[in-house]
């Protein structure tokens, strides 16, 4: 059993090389998801919750976490919503989606494809470490990790994992309802007259809307202006 939730297309990425390394095992399950805010995506938090009993029947249980940097102590927070059922967890960086605060953008190209390439080296080791069901923990934590997960982390979740700030730039918008279709949660519409609005119901603050627009049409309040789109094109 695998689980995935990907925003913007990393940790899918990775879900898909990794099933490519390895076989799908029944007594095996496996979360792969992106780390937001150096913590575990809401939309996550509420999948683990409700299929805890199914993941605690796997004889092993394994995590592994995309992030732009480093994860601060992510990992202990998904060890304690799998109340301490988990064996393993890796943390693989990938390129920077997060644009919704100053001083955040999206990585140069050249860093994107270096993150890209180092990944493509380690998740042979992580499919190893998998099939001899290894118990370990590999993840970089990054500087002032409990301080991030644990200070940092809540008033983010609380004030910014909204949909209350996004809006379209109708001059720029094209109609094309790429962002209503992507949106993993169906929180998106588009009304009769072609707006494009948020149903405020259940924003799990990927991003992929904002990312997805050909046009950059979509923003987050004044934060996303002139910042950077990164759209999943590596191989």
């Amino acid at each position: 059993m695998r689980y995935v939730f990907s925003g913007t297309g990393n940790s899918q990425w990775v879900a898909e090389k990794l099933q490519g390394l390895m076989e799908d095992e029944a007594d095996v399950c496996g979360l792969v998801f992106p780390v937001y805010a150096w913590g575990v995506p809401k939309v996550v938090e509420e999948y683990i919750e409700s299929h805890l009993d199914e993941i605690k029947r796997a004889q092993y249980v394994y995590a592994v976490m995309t992030c732009g940097d480093d994860v601060g102590y992510a990992d202990r927070v998904l060890c304690k919503l799998l109340e301490g059922r988990l064996d393993a967890v890796f943390s693989v960086r990938m390129p920077n989606t997060y644009v919704c605060l100053p001083g955040f953008d999206v990585d140069k190209d050249e860093v994107a494809q270096a993150k890209v390439q180092e990944t493509l080296k380690r998740l042979p080791q992580i499919a190893e470490s998998i099939k001899k069901r290894e118990k370990k923990t590999e993840v970089v934590r990054g500087a002032c990790a409990w301080l991030k997960t644990y200070v940092l982390r809540p008033p983010f979740n609380r004030f910014l994992v909204t949909d209350k700030y996004f809006h379209v730039i109708d001059k720029q918008c094209i109609r094309c309802k790429r962002c209503v279709r992507g949106c993993p949660l169906g929180n998106m519409e588009m009304d009769k007259d072609g707006h494009v609005t948020w149903k405020h119901e259940n924003c799990t603050g990927c991003l992929r809307c904002y990312h997805r627009c050909p046009n950059h049409a979509v923003q987050f309040g004044r934060f996303t202006k002139n910042k950077g789109q990164k759209i999943h094109d590596f191989d």
